[in-house]
């Protein structure tokens, strides 16, 4: 009798342990799916940000988070009169306001997402962080309410709580440094989507202030990058291809310390260019040089870069169009193009390396760049050429965003542990 006891308890063991295992496959099956459509959505936002930007409809809708009053915009005859009325200074125009409008409605389903996703690395990880990072988000989404129904009073309130959250964010990350990545992963990217709403409101309540404008582009990069950085790391498994130890790759220590070292300074030069393309396009300076490769008909072309780079300009003005002049435009322009030489030459010495290591999928990720490279530097002599056209205004963005991707992926896998190291 005691046989069959205890051969029946050791059946429902194993029968246990298999409905295990299968909710956990189960779990990280949604959660990659629910960190594939974030990215999806989030390269949506990317992409839309800069086709509302480039088509002058930042301002597209006068108030936030509605459009004229409205959850969606005007498109009837008396609600375009009622509008027109209640916000004279800035009649409606349907070719700007859905774009904007319907930027802000994905940005919010975005977050929605990684709210979802949130909740689940909660349920994923048994962390005392789940209890912390619940409260946080709280306080944020409070303090977002706050300063729709209560105004401009709450920002510097809603700074300061921002502020707090990120520096707890980052004490409890060291704390608990590979123990609850998933759960950190997500509240960062919570923290992220819920300041880039504020960056949001602040482009319309401040009439296009270059510092926000920058700084929203900026933040909506970094969402994305954050959100492929998650996706890598819990969705390696998934895209065999991709990877280097399926792929058998072995390195040398010296020869993966240099491609750390080359990697990492490729991918802050991508950065800081990014950083540089929002300020040119935010200050309306993507044709300030309208000739290619000298500008202004000079090699050097008089230019003025405490002007253009001053970081301190005023609140108030509307900024549509920009309020600098030609010698401050022509020194942002001159600075995006020397960064992109940079970027080049950082880029093409990494693919170097690549190349030399002979390793067959290593090669196949330095053609991959060089050709994400000659794209993207083809595009920004084509907005030059051609007088900024949308459509490769807008691919020349996307293409920066795709660069930018591709090194935080290399990156990723440089630093990762067990990647095909030879001692």
């Amino acid at each position: 009798m005691s046989t069959i006891i205890t051969l029946t308890t050791s059946t429902q063991l194993h029968r246990r342990s298999k409905q295990t295992q299968g909710t956990t496959t189960r779990s990280t099956q949604l959660f990659v799916i629910s960190c594939g459509l974030a990215f999806a959505l989030a390269l949506a936002v990317v992409t839309l940000g800069a086709f509302t930007r480039l088509a002058d409809a930042g301002l597209g809708c006068p108030d936030w988070p509605t459009c004229y009053g409205h959850v969606w915009v005007p498109n009837e005859h008396h609600e375009i009169t009622a509008a027109n009325e209640k916000f004279s200074a800035t009649p409606v125009e349907v070719h700007k306001t859905w774009p904007e409008q319907l930027h802000r409605l994905l940005a919010s389903s975005l977050g929605m997402v990684i709210l979802v996703l949130f909740v689940l690395a909660c349920r994923r990880t048994p962390s005392p962080l789940r209890m912390y990072f619940s409260v946080a988000l709280a306080i944020l989404l409070a303090s977002l309410f706050a300063r729709i129904f209560l105004g401009a009073v709450m920002d510097i309130p809603v700074l300061l709580i921002f502020s707090g959250y990120f520096v707890l964010l980052s004490q409890l990350w060291r704390k608990y440094k590979g123990r609850a990545t998933e759960l950190c992963f997500t509240a960062l990217l919570a923290g992220m989507v819920i300041a880039q709403g504020f960056f949001g409101m602040w482009t319309v309540t401040l009439k296009l202030w270059p510092q926000i404008v920058t700084a929203h582009l900026f933040g909506g990069f970094a969402t994305l990058s954050v959100i492929w950085l998650l996706l890598q790391s819990c969705g390696l498994q998934y895209c065999a291809g991709w990877g280097w130890r399926k792929a058998g790759v072995t390195l040398s220590s010296g020869c993966l310390k240099n491609l750390r070292l080359l990697a990492g300074i490729a991918l802050g030069c991508v950065i800081l260019q990014v950083g540089l393309g929002g300020w040119t396009t935010s200050n309306y300076a993507a044709l300030a040089c309208p000739d290619f490769p000298r500008c202004q008909n000079q090699w050097w072309p008089v230019a003025d870069f405490r002007h253009g780079f001053n970081m301190l300009q005023s609140v108030g003005p509307n900024y549509l169009g920009g309020q600098l002049e030609a010698e401050g435009r022509i020194a942002i322009h001159l600075a995006h193009r020397l960064g992109a030489v940079v970027v080049t030459v950082a880029v093409l010495l990494l693919c170097g390396l690549l190349w030399r290591t002979g390793e067959t999928i290593l090669r196949r990720w330095a053609a991959m760049l060089i050709a994400a490279l000659g794209l993207q530097i083809s595009l920004g002599v084509s907005n030059v050429l051609l007088s900024l056209p949308l459509a490769v205004a807008v691919a020349h963005n996307a293409g920066g965003a795709v660069l930018l991707l591709m090194l935080v992926a290399l990156n990723h896998r440089a630093w990762a542990k067990n990647y095909g190291v030879n001692h």
